[in-house]
């Protein structure tokens, strides 16, 4: 049985989305009680969860209101004193496939080793809307590049690889073992970082036993305007998710994982020559750099595009579209001397 965790913040309108998604799970009869929580002072999201009567909801309103790692302990020590075995964690914004809580229920219990499963997620704008990303690389890498469908399983060194980059899944994926999410969120709270939270919990859960992830996307995460306005700086935000990745190098030297050799082995291991320019997202930049100076990789694989066009591009366009894409460059940058570089190295 699974407690579902919703922390919510003033957005009634999005919260119907989420409770629809789990109102329309194929494992219903997994799920034990509904924990959602208003902490942005809008009561609004308890007429919302009153439109759900098949669900079993516990509505809470919070005043005052609480930061994002005081709600989050509160809701996960709730759900750690309730019978159920398992915590899934939902953010309002976002919502899940209808096979979310059976497969997460399924791999955890036929493997009770593992203390958290994780699944792939598609990066949307709202309800209707194109796929703008879909990232499950790290860990795909990590467990050796088996097969697209399958449910890797990650100890604490794959893991610790996969979170050198960016957070390998969203915190809305997530179903864990009830007592390890609780403790392992009460450490990510210690960094005090809410900008790169997915990151460390997945880590601390890492720490605790091994690691599923589904590969497969099972959860549709929200993209929005109001995320932009909570975002600290460019600099801000590259110095917090700096300070987690030397963290996670510190815990590398302690594991005695030599992450420059494991890059190498990845990058020579990998079945697809032409994603191999992608690795360098998953390392730290001065061990790329480092790596690079011993000319143990092609400088081409290290170019990194320094204008807004190109990368917003190359973001937006699958492979399938490189040659529309050439053509939007060239139209929009006829004045450049250097417009196809950037294509020419992708392509190549």
């Amino acid at each position: 049985m699974t407690t579902i965790v919703i922390p919510t913040a003033n957005r009634p309108n999005v919260l119907r989305t989420a409770l629809s998604s789990i109102e329309s799970q194929t494992a219903r009869e997994q799920i034990a009680v509904v924990l959602v929580s208003e902490s942005g002072g809008n009561p609004a999201s308890g007429n919302v969860c009153a439109e759900f009567p098949s669900l079993p909801i516990r509505y809470s309103f919070r005043d005052p209101t609480m930061t994002l790692f005081e709600h989050g302990a509160l809701l996960f020590a709730e759900a750690r004193a309730l019978t159920a075995p398992y915590v899934a964690v939902l953010n309002d914004e976002d919502w899940w496939g209808s096979d979310h809580i059976a497969n997460g229920v399924n791999h955890l219990g036929t493997q009770p080793e593992a203390t958290a499963y994780w699944a792939s997620s598609f990066v949307v704008h709202g309800e209707s809307s194109w796929f703008m990303d879909c990232w499950n690389m790290s860990c795909w890498v990590v467990t050796g590049f088996g097969a697209i469908d399958e449910v890797a399983e990650l100890g604490l060194k794959e893991a610790t690889l996969a979170c050198l980059g960016s957070a390998p899944a969203s915190r809305s994926s997530l179903i864990a073992e009830k007592h390890a999410l609780a403790e392992s969120f009460h450490e990510t709270t210690k960094i005090g970082n809410p900008l790169d939270e997915d990151r460390l919990l997945f880590l601390e859960l890492a720490r605790k036993g091994p690691t599923l992830v589904n590969l497969v996307p099972e959860v549709f995460v929200r993209r929005h305007t109001v995320q932009d306005q909570r975002t600290p700086s460019p600099k801000g935000s590259s110095d917090d998710m700096g300070a987690v990745t030397r963290r996670i190098l510190q815990l590398c030297e302690e594991q005695a994982i030599n992450v420059a050799e494991e890059f190498e082995r990845l990058y020579d291991e990998c079945p697809l020559p032409a994603y191999r320019p992608h690795l360098v997202k998953m390392f730290d930049q001065p061990l790329i750099q480092g790596i690079r100076r011993k000319k143990r990789m092609p400088l081409l694989r290290l170019r990194r595009s320094k204008k807004n066009m190109k990368w917003m591009i190359r973001q937006l366009c699958p492979p399938i579209g490189w040659q529309a894409a050439r053509r939007l460059y060239r139209f929009a940058k006829p004045h450049n001397p250097d417009r196809n570089g950037f294509f020419d190295e992708v392509d190549g």
